[in-house]
C-alpha cells in the first residue's frame, strides 16, 4: 500500500513524465537517487519557483533543484548530463531573456536561493554566495568592514549573471565593474568536478567565467577584493528642459564633450542621463567633497546647457547615497522574493573612438521626440562608462567580457502590463527603433541581453571575434556535450 505522504510526489512524478518524457523521467529519478532537493513540474511550489522576471518570456524547466550543498550542484548536473537535458544556473533570476528559465522549455534550472553568505575576511575579500542579491551584498559588507564593491542599481538583482556579465554603476568608472573585482571563484562544472579558479589557478576557466559563466560552469561562490567605502558620497541631479531634438542634440553633445575633457573629469564623476519627449533627468555621484564639486565640476557641466529646472546636490553617507540612487531599500527577502515585469530591451555600447556624431544625436532625439509621447512604460539610459582616468577601459586582468573601449552603454526598455498578453509588436518596434536611430554596428552589453538576437548575432554583438574564439576552444574542453546551454550561449 502506498503511504499518503508519497502520493503527491508520485502525482508529481506522473505530471513531469507526461510532459517531458523519457530523458525528463529519467533525470527524476536520477536526482531522487542522488538525494538532490527538486521541484517538478505538479509540486505544489512549482509555479512560483519556475516564475521568470521577465513575463514575457515564460519557459517550463524540466526541474529547479534547489540545493543547499555544493554536492547537490554536482550531482545535479552529472544527473542532467546522464539524461541530455541542459542546464542554467539561477541567482536572481532576472535575466532580460529568461536564460536562468532555461530560454527553451525543458531545461533544468539549478536555483542558487540557499547560496547567500556575505563574509568580508581581514584581507577585505568578501566570500559571497552565488545566490545573493545585490543590496544584501552592499549591506552585508559595509556592515562588516565599511568596504564597497561596485555594482548595479537594483537591490534585487542576483550576483551571478551581474557580476559574471560586468556589472555597473556610477562608481565603476572609479572602481572598475564588479567583475573586475573578481579574485576567486568557487564552480561546478560539467563532469561534475568542484573547483576554485583563480589567476593562478585553472586560469583559462577563470578568464571565461568572467564574461560567460553561464556556458562554462555553476559559480556557488565569488570571492570579490573589496575597496574602502567613502566615509561620504556627493549624490547630484538636474533636471534639464529641451524643448525640440536640436536642443537636445546639442545638449548632449556638451555633455559628451564635458564627459571627454579631462582637465574637468576624472575617475571621481559619474553619471547617466535619461532623455524624454522634453528633458533629461542627469544623476550621478561624485567622490570628493561638495565644495568642489559645486566650484569645478558643477559649472562645467552646467555651461551652455539649458537652465535646469530642478537642482540636487546633496552629501551623504555610503549606505544612504546606495539608497538615495536605487530609490528603495537594501535588504531583500532571502526566499519569497517576486519582483516581475513584462518588457522587452536592448543595449548599446558606443566606441571612446567613435563617440556619438551631432546627426546620430539628431536622429535619435528626433525620434524621441517624434514617438516617445505616444508609446508608454518606455525609458532609454545613457551611462557613462569610459573618459579620463576609467577603471572600465583599463582592467588589471583580463576576462572574457571584451567591451574595454566603450565610453557610454546605453538601454533601451520598453514594458507593459503584467496583465497583457505579452509586449506587443509596436512595443519591440519601438524600441528597435531607439536603437536603429543611431545607427548600426555597436556592440551591447551582456546583462542587458537581446532574446531576438540569433545565437551568431548575439556572439557578435557581445563579444569580439578573438574572445569569442577563445571562448569556443575553452567551452569544448570543459563542457564538449554542451551541458550548459541557454539559445546565446557559446557554441550554440
Amino acid at each position: 500500500m502506498i503511504s499518503t505522504p508519497l502520493i503527491p510526489a508520485l502525482l508529481s512524478c506522473l505530471v513531469f513524465s507526461e510532459t517531458f518524457g523519457i530523458a525528463a523521467a529519467s533525470l527524476a529519478d536520477c536526482l531522487s537517487s542522488a538525494r538532490v532537493p527538486v521541484s517538478l513540474p505538479g509540486s505544489s511550489n512549482y509555479k512560483n519557483l519556475s516564475q521568470p522576471y521577465n513575463l514575457r518570456l515564460q519557459y517550463i524547466p524540466a526541474a529547479v533543484v534547489l540545493p543547499t550543498t555544493t554536492q547537490h550542484v554536482s550531482s545535479a548536473v552529472l544527473c542532467a548530463a546522464r539524461s541530455k537535458i541542459k542546464v542554467q544556473a539561477k541567482s536572481g533570476g532576472h535575466s532580460y531573456a529568461s536564460y536562468s528559465s532555461g530560454g527553451q522549455n525543458g531545461s533544468m534550472v539549478i536555483s542558487l536561493e540557499s547560496f547567500q553568505t556575505v563574509a568580508v575576511d581581514n584581507k577585505g575579500v568578501a566570500q559571497v554566495g552565488g545566490g545573493a542579491r545585490l543590496g544584501n551584498i552592499a549591506t552585508g559588507i559595509y556592515n562588516q568592514s565599511k568596504r564597497a564593491l561596485p555594482h548595479g542599481v537594483c537591490p534585487g538583482v542576483g550576483i551571478g549573471g551581474h557580476a559574471s556579465h560586468g556589472g555597473y554603476w556610477y562608481s565603476s568608472r572609479r572602481w572598475g565593474l564588479t567583475l573586475d573585482t573578481i579574485v576567486g571563484l568557487d564552480v561546478v562544472l560539467a563532469n561534475g568536478s568542484f573547483i576554485h579558479a583563480t589567476t593562478t589557478s585553472y586560469t583559462d576557466i577563470f578568464w571565461a567565467l568572467r564574461g560567460a559563466a553561464e556556458s562554462i560552469g555553476i559559480i556557488t561562490k565569488f570571492y570579490f577584493q573589496t575597496l574602502p567605502a567613502p566615509t561620504s558620497i556627493v549624490n547630484w541631479v538636474y533636471e534639464i528642459p529641451v524643448v525640440n531634438p536640436n536642443v537636445a542634440a546639442n545638449a548632449f553633445s556638451h555633455i559628451q564633450n564635458f564627459a571627454l575633457n579631462a582637465s574637468v573629469i576624472d575617475d571621481k564623476t559619474g553619471f547617466g542621463v535619461t532623455p524624454s519627449p522634453s528633458s533629461f533627468h542627469i544623476s550621478g555621484t561624485y567622490h570628493g567633497d561638495e565644495a568642489t564639486f559645486r566650484s569645478k565640476i558643477a559649472p562645467e557641466f552646467l555651461r551652455t546647457l539649458p537652465t535646469p529646472s530642478s537642482t540636487t546636490i546633496k552629501t551623504l553617507p555610503w549606505l544612504d547615497s546606495l539608497v538615495d540612487m536605487w530609490g528603495s531599500p537594501l535588504p531583500q527577502p532571502l526566499s519569497g522574493y517576486n519582483a516581475h515585469d513584462n518588457f522587452y530591451a536592448k543595449s548599446i555600447l558606443v566606441p571612446e573612438t567613435t563617440p556619438l556624431s551631432p546627426s546620430a544625436l539628431l536622429n535619435y532625439f528626433t525620434y524621441i521626440a517624434t514617438n516617445g509621447s505616444s508609446t508608454s512604460g518606455w525609458f532609454s539610459e545613457l551611462n557613462l562608462l569610459g573618459g579620463p582616468s576609467s577603471r572600465v577601459n583599463n582592467p588589471q586582468y583580463p576576462s572574457a567580457y571584451s567591451s574595454r573601449n566603450s565610453l557610454w552603454v546605453l538601454q533601451h526598455y520598453a514594458t507593459v502590463p503584467s496583465s497583457a498578453n505579452g509586449v506587443t509588436k509596436p512595443t519591440i518596434d519601438f524600441v528597435n527603433g531607439l536603437n536603429n536611430a543611431l545607427g548600426m554596428g555597436y556592440g551591447g552589453y551582456l546583462n542587458y541581453v537581446d532574446p531576438e538576437l540569433s545565437a551568431s548575432e548575439a556572439h557578435r554583438v557581445y563579444y569580439s571575434q578573438s574572445v569569442y574564439d577563445r571562448l569556443v576552444k575553452i567551452k569544448r574542453t570543459v563542457d564538449p556535450t554542451g551541458v550548459f546551454w541557454n539559445p546565446q550561449a557559446v557554441g550554440a
